[in-house]
């Protein structure tokens, strides 16, 4: 039998994609603001993009360090076990 293994890696790279995601619509925001669409240009004005922008970027962020936590946890638990638990072709 095959084992199905959770892709660390994949998972990883969408956390990462979502938070530039996040960075971009900051970006965007910002852009609004400068020819005048949504808010003031004062430095700490609020736009229309603003909450979500952190909101995207607060959980892509937490979800990006909790799947690095994870991945580094199971990369020393997997590695402390011995070889014939971990091979599984015999």
């Amino acid at each position: 039998m095959t084992e199905k293994r959770f892709s660390f890696a994949k998972l990883v790279a969408v956390m990462a994609i979502g938070l530039l995601v996040g960075i971009g619509l900051c970006g965007l925001d910002f852009g609004l603001a400068a020819h005048g669409i949504g808010k003031s240009t004062q430095q700490f004005g609020v736009g229309p993009l603003d909450g979500m922008s952190i909101l995207v970027m607060a959980l892509f962020a937490l979800g990006l360090v909790l799947s690095l936590i994870v991945w580094a946890v199971s990369a020393i638990f997997r590695s402390s076990q011995p070889k014939g638990e971990n091979d599984r072709q015999q």
